[in-house]
């Protein structure tokens, strides 16, 4: 029989380090927003953002630890196991692993393996929201200082009600009991954040974004500081532009950082995002130049542009039923093929 001391874990300690690490995080964000000249550190932004993505990542890894009866359970449920496996209930509070084996004592589970825990011990949160907060936790890391205001902003503000419903719901726990005076500046951030996003939307009613375009409104993000808190500029509205006759002039406005910029580079980017092709991978082009207003938003999948909302007047072949491109439209109803065929039998 083995001697081998057995692996434990103690899951108040995770509880108590995912407290602390919130903690710090909101006072890093408190710091990071606050001017220079009163003491804020523009700097903080980065421990910000990552001792919260951590402290979110214990809770989880809390959770799990108490799914489970013993510490022996707990230890090997949020460590690497020796394959690629997954745990299994058993039915009766503990967990069977197989094959068996040691489990790597200094590397605990990641994002991904979390997921499939979570799969398997039917623990839900909200993943399309955590994978948004851990990629931009990854691009925050990648920003000066100076440019990361803005987005950790809305970090906090996305964070937020994560937390909120998983303390709730998943731990049954007082969010403000677990997070202490943190969730009351989270809540208090929240909530104004929200305040300023709904004046942002609002900026924009009157500044006539091609209607194609406007979904994409909401993921644009200031050039200079990465928040997502941009009205129409009161400036280009006073002057009578518009974003559809004006594109190249009307400009936003960043509440984060005062900045000044066109709109229309940001609209296409995230356009462009969305439609991302890649052709070294052998990708399709999934949007082309409109031949009627000459922006490349031509969704090709759709038949339309969304600058221009203009529409192929012939979508399918006469005679094959084959799908019709821009290209084809002089042919009156036929592909290329039928086309050359027609008037080569004539």
């Amino acid at each position: 029989m083995s001697n081998a001391p057995t692996q434990e874990l103690d899951a108040e300690k995770l509880y108590e380090n995912a407290r602390v690490s919130i903690q710090l995080g909101i006072e890093d964000f408190q710091m990071s927003q606050r001017n220079e000249n009163e003491g804020g550190n523009p700097a903080r932004a980065l421990s910000s953002v990552r001792n919260l993505f951590a402290g979110m990542m214990l809770l989880f890894k809390y959770k799990l630890a108490k799914s489970v009866d013993t510490p022996e359970d707990a230890y090997r449920l949020i460590h690497i196991p020796p394959r690629d496996i997954l745990p299994t209930p058993d039915g009766s509070g503990g967990i069977q692993w197989r094959p068996e084996g040691k489990f790597q004592k200094n590397k605990t589970i990641d994002v991904s393996d979390i997921k499939a825990r979570f799969n398997t011990f039917e623990v839900y949160v909200d993943w399309d929201t955590i994978a948004e907060l851990h990629n931009c936790r990854n691009h925050l890391e990648h920003l000066h200082p100076q440019n990361t205001h803005g987005e950790l902003a809305g970090f906090v503000a996305n964070l937020f009600p994560v937390l909120t419903n998983f303390i709730n719901d998943e731990l049954e726990k007082s969010p403000p009991e677990v997070l202490g005076t943190s969730w009351e500046i989270m809540l208090a951030h929240q909530t104004f954040y929200n305040s300023q996003l709904a004046e942002c939307e609002e900026s924009w009613l009157g500044a006539e974004v091609p209607e194609g375009m406007q979904e994409y409104l909401p993921t644009c993000t200031c050039s200079e500081c990465g928040s997502r808190l941009l009205k129409a500029s009161p400036d280009s509205i006073e002057q009578g532009y518009t974003v559809q006759s004006n594109e190249d002039d009307f400009e936003y406005y960043c509440i984060s950082c005062g900045e000044h910029a066109p709109i229309t580079p940001l609209l296409m980017d995230s356009f462009e995002h969305e439609f991302f092709y890649w052709p070294p991978d052998g990708d399709d082009p999934t949007y082309e130049e409109c031949y009627n207003c000459n922006h490349d938003t031509f969704v090709i999948a759709e038949g339309n542009c969304r600058w221009c909302d203009t529409d192929l007047d012939y979508k399918k072949c006469k005679f094959c039923e084959q799908t019709l491109q821009q290209d084809d439209q002089a042919n009156e109803g036929l592909c290329g093929y039928c086309n050359h065929r027609f008037y080569k039998d004539d």
